[in-house]
């Protein structure tokens, strides 16, 4: 019998409601459920499942963050506003510039973030979290180069067929894990929404995927156990709310009467009490958010006294976007980054591994796959 396998794979935004609507990847049937998730996007979630802390503590809650004493695009302050079409041609050179200089490792992307304020701003994470070293707590990639497991992992900077191939092509080797990430069907649902056809499709895919990842562990005498995860779950969007617009009407000009981040779900505001409420005020008229109290984000394990990711936070309702935000100036199919407690949240955990409980959260992860692999070692 050959050297044991851990296979993990990792899908973004594939939560329990899509799972089961599909009735997706029923040959890992030992163990299957929700596995719950942390308030916040990838940026949150990803470091979260790797390090199993809660973002307040692993300190990477949203892509971007208010600057501190030194900001990678500080360079940009003082800079007026620029014509739509030249601000675009900017963008990819200041990410050039900024990279280097910063050494920047984490994904992230300028989206359009008004380029007057970015100097303003810094990104949450600078380092890799799937890269030893990543983050400021250990990861599960740090366990297991302090325990001496091989592994290989495959993630966004390369492209999903390609990192399929070469974790196929790998089985032949002596890792004993191997560890797949893609966030391609996350991507596909905010354009299609979460149960369009071609989401099915692309499940589909995944399941040969699998399939043939155990045919090929069959064939070269290597038992394999796969353990499949998404760091949360994904909602389709109905309907959008305008607060950054309804607040200029107001006479409120971000970065001159406050300083405001628009996320898609979230907006984080540092300003005064007036300014919060008439934000407040405009989503609770519209029924579409709220402002999360000092013990709801201690609660998501979001709480940051310093307020570098906020002084005021406020959610959006589940299917509901705020548009216009930094990230874009239309609504689109489907969104994550709500209340981690609403079930289209939550994302999902299924593995073909008998008689072990699965974890109930991403915080559980680590020390869930660490005791897998010590066992089948």
């Amino acid at each position: 019998m050959g050297k044991p396998l851990t296979f993990v794979f990792l899908v973004d935004a594939l939560g329990w409601e899509i799972v089961q609507h599909f009735d997706f990847a029923p040959m890992l049937g030992a163990g299957r459920g929700p596995l719950g998730t942390v308030l916040g996007y990838s940026s949150a979630a990803i470091p979260s499942l790797l390090s199993g802390a809660t973002p307040q503590e692993h300190e990477s809650w949203s892509m971007f963050r208010l600057a501190g004493e030194r900001s990678p695009f500080r360079f940009l302050n003082g800079l007026p506003k620029l014509p739509h079409a030249l601000e675009w041609r900017a963008r990819r050179w200041i990410r050039r510039y900024a990279d280097r200089v910063a050494n920047i490792q984490n994904y992230y992307d300028l989206y359009e973030i008004p380029l007057e304020l970015l100097g303003r701003f810094d990104l949450g994470l600078h380092g890799d979290a799937y890269q030893p070293g990543g983050l400021p707590r250990e990861t599960v990639f740090d366990r297991f180069v302090r325990d001496g497991v091989k592994y290989r992992m495959w993630y966004h900077k390369t492209g999903e067929a390609e990192n399929f191939d070469e974790a196929i092509a790998a089985v032949s080797g002596d890792d004993d894990v191997l560890f797949v990430y893609t966030a391609e069907l996350d991507a596909l649902m905010h354009r299609v929404g979460i149960f369009d056809d071609a989401v099915a499709a692309r499940l589909s895919r995944y399941e040969s995927f699998l399939e043939r990842v155990s045919e090929v562990c069959a064939t070269q005498g290597r038992p394999v156990t796969f353990h499949l995860l998404s760091d949360h779950g994904m909602t389709n969007v109905t309907r959008s709310v305008d607060l950054w617009g309804y607040l200029s009407k107001r006479g409120y000009r971000v970065g001159r009467d406050y300083l405001g981040f628009y996320d898609s779900t979230m907006a984080r505001l540092w300003c005064d009490d007036d300014i919060r409420d008439v934000a407040v005020e405009h989503l609770a008229a519209s029924s579409a958010g709220r402002l999360l109290t000092e013990d709801e984000l201690r609660e998501f394990g979001c709480y940051f006294p310093d307020t570098r990711y906020g002084r005021w936070v406020l959610l959006a309702d589940p299917g509901v976007m705020i548009v216009p935000s930094f990230m874009g100036g239309q609504q689109i199919a489907a969104m994550h980054g709500y209340d981690p407690n609403d079930k289209y949240s939550i994302g999902c955990f299924l593995t073909d591994a008998a008689g072990v409980a699965i974890p109930e959260s991403i915080l559980g992860f680590k020390d869930y796959i660490v005791a897998r692999v010590a066992e089948v070692r």
